[in-house]
């Protein structure tokens, strides 16, 4: 899913750290990225902005943020959750019970591949008939180039449909390790929990005015 959101997205990101792709700006929707400041001083300090903030007309005003001040956001996000957890729970895996049905698509993809099964035997048909028997060329290359615009666009709609059941399986695991991550945590968090940060959040947007919204795993919306 990391993968979709950045290809969505279409934003430059870091992927060695663990706050890459995930921080997004209010202004511009781009992703922050990590900049050092002072690096070669005792004063270094890395610092995270919008990637896009000094590019083109229009400059983005949301802040920087220092990697302190995002673990103490998240921390307090977190505890907020905390105070659902067992409905977030539930919700979440009747979640991924949804998500694990893929019964409509499969039957959708059987139906699709059984039609492109029948197109590929009729122009095969076609093909042969042709060599064997003299036709009207310009009647059978239409006829011909409609089989394969057919059978094209069911290979098209087979793909879309794989796709789908992809996202949908991507999704569900993805909801299963905020699941387990959820579980363990029994009291609120006094420290940054890495694991917890990979497996919960989805994104987190940060405005202008310096509020950072959480989108957690499970849809969740939290403001800190």
């Amino acid at each position: 899913m990391a993968v979709t959101r950045r290809k969505a997205l279409g934003k430059q990101y870091n992927s060695k750290s663990i706050f890459a792709a995930r921080i997004v700006c209010g202004d511009c929707g781009n992703f922050y990225g990590s900049k050092v400041w002072h690096s070669t001083s005792k004063y270094r300090r890395v610092i995270w902005q919008c990637n896009h903030k000094f590019n083109g007309v229009c400059k983005c005003n949301t802040p920087h943020l220092y990697e302190d001040a995002i673990k103490e956001k998240f921390i307090s996000a977190c505890n907020h959750l905390f105070e659902n957890r067992d409905e977030i729970l539930e919700n979440c895996r009747m979640m991924q019970t949804m998500l694990t049905d893929c019964t409509e698509i499969d039957e959708m993809q059987q139906e699709v591949l059984q039609e492109m099964e029948v197109v590929s035997e009729l122009t095969r048909k076609y093909i042969m008939e042709n060599s064997q028997t003299a036709q009207n060329q310009d009647e059978y290359n239409a006829h011909y180039n409609g089989l394969v615009e057919r059978y094209e666009k069911l290979k098209k709609k087979s793909l879309s449909l794989q796709k789908q059941k992809e996202e949908r399986l991507a999704k569900r695991d993805l909801i299963g390790g905020f699941i387990l991550e959820l579980s363990k945590c029994k009291e609120l968090l006094t420290e940054f929990d890495e694991k917890l940060w990979i497996a919960a959040v989805d994104k987190v947007t940060v405005f202008q005015d310096g509020r950072l919204v959480f989108v957690f795993k499970d849809g969740t919306e939290i403001e800190a």
